[in-house]
């Protein structure tokens, strides 16, 4: 059996190789790399099945959707999204797709919502949680007691040092340079590595990323997870304000989270802190919950990966690689040039639409002026 390795190759966000190298360590070896946008135009280097586990957030490019026949797949820890570029539905799902994700269910969703979404369409499937709750704290990482910030405001970050102005903080993002867009895996693959070490030798992080906090939170770190409480919030990050302290940026600044994140500086119980501090969606689950969730998932990719491995599938239901480069590859190739272009066109026209509105209320502001500073005006 061969294995792939699902990862978004041009990523501006360090979460999403968070999230492959926790799939990658259930892998027994990877034999191929595969683009997360382009799985239906993967073919292997002879006619074989590869498998994978299709783990984390789907999709930008949905009418690249469902991936090609020559992949065995495990769906947990999956998130399918809403189709952000045509429809802005999940239209995307139906007919084809949904033949797929049944045929190879039940498919393990990281959030209720998708859940909901799958289940609307008769696919078996479960509630599994995110495939980075199982990951593994390093054995060669002291603790730095240090504050971790990914990616919050100037605001937060100054109130976090006038709080804590003997601690260490630490300042990160997860958003990549132009320079770190696709790069080989070995390279991001030990940038994921530094990033969660610096989370496991924290005290605290603080952030709003939920691939910085549900990592953090594997790896035995308190998490303060910022939110605004908006649909994407409801629809991504819901299921797991049990596990962590879950607040508006305003109720930090006001100080609402201040016991909560001394004691859990001080290494003191950071859900009773959180209780007695009112803040909503506190973390009121017990931690055996979350290391249960970790060890479902953890069994259900180990499982996979003895089907797999012990059971070669029948060879003969696979077309062969150049009758698929020629039928689907070759004939959707000018489609698949197109889209993006047309896609590029629609936003720039978004764009120049959004810079005319704005021109047009400056005149019109400048108007009015005119108009109230002229005498005898009414």
């Amino acid at each position: 059996m061969k294995y792939g390795l699902i990862y978004y190759h041009n990523t501006e966000n360090v979460g999403d190789d968070i999230l492959s190298y926790a799939a990658k360590q259930f892998l027994p070896r990877v034999d191929y790399f595969i683009d997360r946008e382009a799985m239906n135009l993967f073919i292997p280097n002879e006619k074989e099945y590869v498998a994978a586990i299709l783990n984390g957030w789907y999709l930008y490019h949905t009418y690249e959707f469902p991936p090609s026949p020559y992949f065995l797949p495990l769906f947990t820890g999956t998130h399918f999204t809403k189709d952000q570029w045509i429809f802005s539905d999940y239209s995307y799902l139906d007919g084809p797709v949904t033949d797929y994700l049944k045929l190879h269910g039940p498919i393990g969703c990281r959030d209720s919502h998708t859940r909901e979404i799958l289940t609307q369409r008769g696919i078996d499937c479960y509630f599994s949680g995110c495939l980075t709750l199982t990951l593994k704290p390093f054995s060669d990482v002291s603790p730095t007691h240090a504050i971790v910030l990914t990616d919050v405001s100037d605001s937060v970050a100054d109130y976090v040092r006038s709080l804590f102005p003997d601690r260490e903080i630490i300042r990160i993002t997860h958003m990549l340079t132009p320079e770190e867009i696709g790069g080989a895996w070995p390279d991001r693959e030990a940038r994921v590595e530094s990033y969660l070490k610096i989370y496991q030798a924290a005290d605290l992080v603080i952030t709003p990323r939920l691939h910085c906090a549900l990592p953090s939170l594997a790896l035995g770190t308190p998490v303060v997870l910022i939110e605004n409480f908006d649909e994407d919030f409801n629809i991504r990050l819901s299921d797991y304000t049990g596990y962590t302290v879950c607040c508006v940026e305003e109720d930090l600044l006001s100080g609402k989270t201040d016991e909560i994140m001394l004691h859990s500086v001080s290494g003191k119980d950071m859900a009773t802190a959180a209780a007695d501090s009112g803040i909503p969606h506190s973390a009121t689950i017990p931690g055996q919950e979350l290391t249960s969730m970790a060890a479902g998932l953890t069994e259900t990719c180990r499982d996979f990966i003895r089907l797999v491995s012990a059971h070669e599938p029948d060879l003969s239901l696979l077309p062969e690689p150049s009758q698929y480069q020629k039928l689907y590859l070759d004939r959707t190739e000018y489609m698949r040039r197109a889209i993006p272009q047309l896609l590029g066109i629609c936003l720039n026209l978004q764009k120049q639409h959004l810079h005319d509105l704005d021109v047009m209320n400056q005149v019109l502001a400048t108007a009015q002026k005119i108009y109230d500073m002229t005498p005898g005006t009414p």
